[in-house]
């Protein structure tokens, strides 16, 4: 599969007609366009109304305008704490909205622009010099050079500099009672010779999508070809993966143009918005689709008592609640698999930075995903929406991003907080649950108040936060996966070579599932009086005790940790199985089920691995095994050193 394309993300404007272009010339009025430098990865989309609602709010609170929000705005994310994205209105990169997870609050930070549009309108929170010496970014301004202020003004505050000809902006280190008196005042951010800048022209969404229609075409016509060609390649009964969301909304009405003979399958996971199954439901009813409904029912509230809330490095609600349903139906549904579209977007995020256009689903057995929309931008997703008046979900037009589970532990917690507000029902009843974890685990209130609950090992940002609040938080939650190795690959005495490790779980199970899951890897022999089920595997053998510990011995280094590796994650696997049934419908031989927990039938097993490689539960352990990764680096090192 070739991932070596790259998503075009530049941006153009035209000034002419006042409107963003995804092209060098404006449809419009047949001009050319200027390039807008964007932050990377260039992410833009347009700001529909409750983004802009807030962004008029935002310049009303903080600077008294609330004219300087247009009816075109442009949103480009960018890295953040939180939520973080550059306003860009005329083509002019303004302002950058964030959200602080201390204040719990969003705010405006000026750019040079967004001061130099402030000063055309007189805003609020001005600080007016008399003179400035030297170069002025990046320093304080002298009390005795501030001629004039808005008493207004307080600590923290954004400002708008002038003097003369110059305009700049800063942020406000005192009350505007101290800032003739502190040497510190205000910090400049950015200051130069420029004039106050008068909006644009008017413009209208509807220009937007003339501006760029040519271009939408072109890219339709591309995705259409795609779809078509995949049909060809894999002749499977054809579905769309519809979430609710607007890239699988784009994807399901190019799938119409170039067919209506498909399915439409909705996964509902248990945790999906009200509005987004009601949305669903109603677009497929007045769109007259074959939907399918995935079930997840009960799956979240049954293991979330094992695995805790899950977590942006631990979601094992995907697994649960995503595609186990997904396996199930397709496999009651399309026996013999399915091709299906779906919405996925490289810029999305950095694991789907390298999909193609056609891959087979790892973990849902007989599907095949296309990819068409793999290549757009936000912006270009809704232009097409826009362009041809598809009905969209209602909940873009509350300022919120992400459609899916509402309580999603990788949406930013500026969109829970919106939730919050939307839903308080919802909220309450999550943050019930989360509160009793955190008092079952002795946590702060706090914990969850801040959201330390996302991760199972907290990044720099939330340990910096932990320290600004003054929280002694442990860096990993308290039922966070371990693997602590004791023994790294080092000679037995007795011949060949062992690893020793300890993984802890949070919650161990009877060693008899330990010994079941083994059957995979090799000849199992159980002992449960000294509590250890033993596994050979090849030359090598390997024991797994009821307490997490696990030992192997094989010839070399490389059989050794190989070894190590499989009885790990079939370690893993036995103590953490949600009864997905995932692994059962992908074994070629039918040697696995699950009744109350794996079974495996050794005269059938073939030992093929196929099991343990649909298994995401297994592939937990790549992000335990850091520790592994090093040993097998010492390893390779070893073999190096002796030859």
């Amino acid at each position: 599969m070739q991932h070596s394309h790259e998503v075009q993300t530049q941006l153009f404007w035209c000034d002419t007609c006042n409107v963003p272009v995804i092209g060098m010339s404006c449809g419009k009025c047949g001009g050319s366009c200027r390039g807008v430098e964007l932050s990377p990865p260039g992410e833009v989309r347009i700001a529909l109304e409750g983004s802009k609602r807030r962004l008029r709010y935002l310049f009303l609170r903080q600077f008294g305008v609330q004219q300087l929000v247009p009816e075109v705005v442009l949103l480009n994310k960018t890295s953040g704490e939180d939520r973080a994205e550059e306003i860009i209105i005329d083509g002019r990169r303004v302002a950058m909205l964030s959200y602080d997870l201390e204040s719990r609050d969003f705010r405006l930070t000026l750019r040079l622009d967004g001061a130099r549009m402030l000063a055309a309108r007189d805003s609020k929170k001005t600080v007016v010099l008399s003179k400035a010496e030297g170069h002025m970014k990046g320093k304080h301004v002298p009390p005795d050079s501030i001629q004039s202020f808005d008493p207004g003004i307080r600590t923290g505050d954004e400002v708008v500099i002038r003097m003369g000809s110059f305009i700049g902006c800063g942020s406000a280190k005192v009350d505007a009672a101290q800032l003739r008196s502190s040497d510190k005042g205000v910090k400049v951010r950015d200051f130069g010779r420029a004039d106050p800048v008068v909006p644009g022209k008017k413009a209208w969404t509807k220009a937007v999508v003339r501006a760029n229609q040519h271009y939408l075409a072109a890219k339709k016509a591309k995705a259409e070809h795609e779809i078509k060609d995949a049909m060809e390649r894999h002749p499977l009964p054809l579905s769309v993966s519809f979430s609710g969301g607007k890239d699988s909304l784009v994807v399901l009405d190019l799938v119409r143009s170039v067919t209506r003979d498909f399915a439409t399958i909705f996964i509902n996971t248990g945790l999906e918005h009200p509005r987004t199954r009601a949305y669903v439901k109603e677009f497929a009813e007045a769109e007259g689709l074959r939907l399918l409904v995935a079930e997840a029912e009960d799956a979240f509230d049954e293991n979330m008592p094992a695995f805790g809330p899950p977590a942006k490095d631990f979601r094992w609600c995907c697994k649960v609640c995503k595609l186990a349903p997904a396996a199930k139906l397709i496999e009651e549904r399309f026996p013999e698999g399915t091709l299906t579209v779906e919405g996925n977007r490289r810029l999305e995020s950095f694991s789907r930075a390298g999909i193609g256009l056609i891959e087979e689903n790892p973990f849902v057995p007989g599907q095949v995903i296309v990819n068409p929309i793999r290549e757009w931008t936000a912006l270009e997703v809704w232009l097409y929406i826009i362009s041809g008046k598809l009905a969209y979900n209602s909940l873009y037009d509350e300022d919120i991003e992400r459609v899916g589970c509402w309580m999603c532990p990788s949406s930013l917690a500026s969109e829970s907080a919106d939730i919050s507000r939307l839903s308080p029902e919802l909220a309450r009843a999550w943050h019930a649950k989360l509160d009793a974890w955190a008092e079952t685990n002795s946590l702060p209130k706090a914990f969850i108040t801040f959201g330390f609950w996302r991760w199972k090992e907290l990044p720099p940002k939330m340990k910096e936060l932990a320290e600004r609040l003054g929280m002694t938080v442990s860096p990993k939650r308290a039922d966070s996966l371990a693997l602590n190795v004791i023994k790294g690959v080092s000679p037995c005495t007795a011949g060949g070579y062992s690893v020793d490790a300890v993984i802890s779980l949070p919650e161990a199970r009877a060693l008899s599932q330990t010994s079941e899951v083994l059957k995979t890897i090799g000849d199992v022999t159980p002992n449960e009086e000294f509590g250890v089920a033993i596994v050979k595997a090849g030359n090598g053998s390997g024991k797994a005790f009821a307490g997490g510990q696990v030992s192997v011995v094989a010839p070399s280094p490389k059989e050794a940790t190989d070894l190590f590796d499989a009885v790990a994650r079939a370690v893993l696997r036995a103590n953490m199985c949600t009864k997905c049934g995932i692994c059962v419908r992908t074994c070629p031989t039918g040697a696995i089920k699950v009744e109350g927990g794996i079974q495996v039938d050794e005269k059938l097993c073939t030992k093929c691995g196929a099991c343990a490689e649909s298994c995401v539960v297994a592939h937990y352990f790549d992000k335990l095994a850091g520790d592994l990764g090093k040993l097998k680096q010492k390893e390779k090192a070893g073999r190096r050193r002796r030859a």
